[in-house]
């Protein structure tokens, strides 16, 4: 390992790859040749920057924008379905397509974890593109319930996972001393689509109507799913090297059993998090329309942008604190930094919560924009991944 640049960082892992018959045979003709079940260790240098890693988070961007930004921007979605495809449906029966959504989009990460350390990102992101882009492309024709829950919750949500955790996985590859400062800046990408998406919905919806405007975002997507696959991949090598096979894609529940349940107790903490950050994401443009008696066929209008602004507002100041949260995890620690972010998080909730019970009356812009820039550190998720 001399011969390698010295400004790279090193860490040794254990591998579970173990010497192959011929391996042996070339160390000592003398032994047998049955394989050495002794793990090899395996020196891996982290470039922490130049343009092959740099090019990475940039494709690390792109999926984050397609994956997340779709996740983001689930608010809009919920409005127009609620208020002009289904407005019969029941809040509990709809709260269903989104619920499902972010279940899917998250679990599936439990086999798509594994299949990336075996396989690398390209397949993967091939396929996510694909499910992505039927998804959305399908859910512009849909009109009743079934076809929204097909197309959205399981097509769309299968997509984005495939997208967003081998997007999380290779920023990894290359980042080691820098990898929350990386991460953070691919992470922005989910920030900025739910900055876009939601404006550029909201401007084309009075004059080209649902079905178009969410064709017009299938074609943004696919430039972004284009980009994401060209330009993201992976370069620590699988484990078991050449000898990789279909069992190594399966999840290992091992890695819960380190002895302290640290791994677990992050590992739910996490999902409890994200699952808390959805319920704002989806609700908060109804939330402002309720507010303000906006009849339903005005959820098109101009009197409503407010409502798509706020979502964007929201994801604007997550950009923000994306990139500051990265920054300080590499600097005062993973965990401080999550203390940090979900104490704002707290306060943005409860400034929603509590004006409605203590001035259910009370008609204030500046209450509804300041409870949503405090939630400018709210996705970490790219801390803890380190």
């Amino acid at each position: 390992m001399g011969a390698l640049d010295a400004s790279h960082k090193k860490e040794t892992l254990n591998s579970n790859a173990y010497s192959s018959p011929s391996d042996v045979e070339k160390s000592s003709p003398h032994l047998p040749t049955t394989p050495d079940l002794t793990p090899l260790n395996i020196e891996v240098t982290y470039p922490e920057g130049g343009r092959d890693a740099w090019m990475v988070v940039l494709g690390a961007w792109c999926g984050l924008t397609s994956s997340l930004g779709i996740y983001n921007t689930s608010g809009v979605f919920e409005v127009v379905i609620s208020k002009v495809i289904l407005p019969e449906a029941s809040s509990s029966t709809l709260g269903w397509i989104f619920s499902v959504y972010a279940f899917v989009n998250w679990v599936c990460g439990v086999q798509i974890g594994p299949t990336f350390d075996a396989m690398g990102p390209r397949a993967l992101m091939i396929a996510g593109t694909v499910c992505t882009l039927i998804g959305i492309f399908t859910l512009s024709v849909s009109t009743e319930y079934h076809h929204i829950f097909l197309s959205f919750s399981i097509m769309t949500g299968i997509g984005s996972s495939l997208l967003l955790t081998p997007s999380m996985g290779c920023v990894a590859h290359w980042f080691m001393e820098r990898r929350g400062l990386a991460s953070g800046i691919a992470f922005i990408g989910g920030g900025f689509g739910g900055v876009l998406f939601p404006l550029m919905i909201q401007s084309l919806l009075p004059q080209v109507g649902w079905g178009w405007s969410i064709r017009i975002l299938g074609f943004v997507l696919f430039v972004l799913c284009a980009i994401s696959v060209a330009f993201c991949r992976s370069r620590i090598p699988p484990r078991k090297g050449a000898e990789t096979t279909w069992r190594d894609t399966l999840p290992d529940y091992k890695i819960f059993l380190d002895g302290t349940g640290a791994m677990s107790l992050t590992t739910t903490g996490v999902l409890l998090t994200d699952l808390a950050y959805f319920i704002p994401i989806t609700y908060i443009p109804r939330y402002y329309i309720d507010r303000q008696h906006l009849p339903d066929e005005d959820a098109l209008a101009g009197s409503s942008a407010f409502a798509y602004q706020l979502l964007a507002i929201l994801n604007a100041a997550s950009c923000v604190g994306r990139y500051v949260a990265g920054d300080m995890a590499d600097r005062f620690g993973r965990y401080n930094t999550m203390i940090v972010s979900l104490f704002f998080c707290t306060v943005s909730v409860l400034g929603f919560w509590l004006p409605d019970i203590l001035a259910p009356n009370l008609d204030s812009y500046a209450l509804l924009v300041s409870s949503v820039k405090l939630r400018n550190m709210d996705d970490i998720t790219q801390v803890v991944s380190q």
